[in-house]
């Protein structure tokens, strides 16, 4: 039986009449390896409110007080008196009707007040899966208020330092995890752990201790962009500080821990580039020629998926002023 000759069908495609690459695209590229990385880094600023509880424990003080006068401390000597013992300790001679209301060593003895805290700062972090890594700096205003006696409130005065309103530097490393996602918004657990330094209206001098501090706290965040995230974060600190008492020889630990409410917002790098045809209307990631753009019709603000895009719900002619218009165009 004679073999059919096996012919080949094969086409050259620079012999080709049609060219194929008007039909076949060439591999895309839009990104490169530094865009790749930054677009894992998130930079953001915050606010909020907190507050501040003070709490204290005058453990071999005394309290020697004028009538109608803000109290000072003694030691077993009544004549010197220790003056504004919160943020500046200071000491003078004992003046002529004076009277001790606690006598140093008085079991319970001890003072706590609140203060209001508003902090501002700015973080950086790197996201990789569900974790999370980086650190902050912030300048936080607290303003003391008035600290009440524990015992004998009916004889020793309330104190309010002269010097009430100053602030706290912080900066610190941190660690979270996101643990769940409702709907539109994702809960990340964090640790925060740094130092602080209270700073203007306290004398940097007199404070010793531990200035380290730990915050644990839950970010509430949600996506309004691929790229820009605001977020809700209620958190608890922990922290204290020693207040050295000068001419006494003794020092005074103070608990400062603090609840806070903070918003923010946080921003990273596009992985694509922006499309630079101002006329273009497409609102996906899309391509010109074999490079990748991402649409710039959307601002880093406003919700968009990047796979198939999203426009406002609503038309420009139906709102603000047009919506009153016959003819809003």
């Amino acid at each position: 039986m004679a073999s059919l000759p096996i012919v080949s069908f094969a086409q050259n495609e620079s012999n080709s009449s049609i060219p194929l690459d008007h039909f076949y695209a060439k591999p895309r590229h839009g990104t490169n390896a530094i865009r790749r990385v930054l677009r894992n880094f998130h930079v953001g600023a915050f606010t909020g409110v907190g507050r501040t509880f003070f709490n204290n424990k005058l453990d071999g003080f005394g309290i020697y007080q004028a009538p109608n006068s803000t109290p000072e401390l003694t030691t077993n000597s009544t004549a010197v008196r220790f003056t504004n013992w919160v943020n500046n300790a200071g000491s003078d001679i004992s003046a002529p009707g004076n009277f001790v209301v606690a006598a140093p060593g008085t079991a319970g003895l001890g003072f706590s007040g609140q203060a209001l805290n508003i902090p501002l700062g700015g973080t950086l972090h790197y996201e990789f899966k569900r974790y999370r890594i980086g650190g902050g700096y912030s300048y936080e205003l607290m303003s003391i208020g008035t600290l009440h006696s524990k015992i004998l409130s009916d004889k020793i005065s309330d104190m309010t330092p002269s010097s009430p309103t100053g602030f706290i530097r912080k900066y610190w490393g941190m660690l979270g995890v996101s643990f769940y996602r409702w709907n539109n918004y994702l809960f990340t657990g964090d640790l925060q752990v740094g130092s602080y330094k209270l700073k203007t209206n306290y004398n940097t001098a007199q404070v010793a201790g531990s200035t380290t501090f730990f915050n644990l706290g839950v970010t509430i965040e949600r996506n309004l962009s691929e790229y820009f995230k605001i977020y809700a974060r209620p958190a608890y600190e922990i922290k204290s500080y020693d207040l050295a008492v000068p001419g006494s020889g003794q020092s005074i630990h103070y608990n400062i821990n603090a609840l806070y409410a903070q918003v923010g917002f946080t921003y990273s790098i596009p992985e694509l580039p922006r499309c630079f045809l101002r006329d273009c209307h497409v609102q996906i990631n899309h391509a010109h020629g074999n490079k990748e753009y991402r649409s710039r019709r959307h601002p880093i603000y406003k919700k968009q998926n990047p796979g198939y895009g999203e426009n406002d719900p609503t038309l420009l002619k139906y709102k603000g002023r047009n919506k009153n218009k016959l003819n809003p165009y």
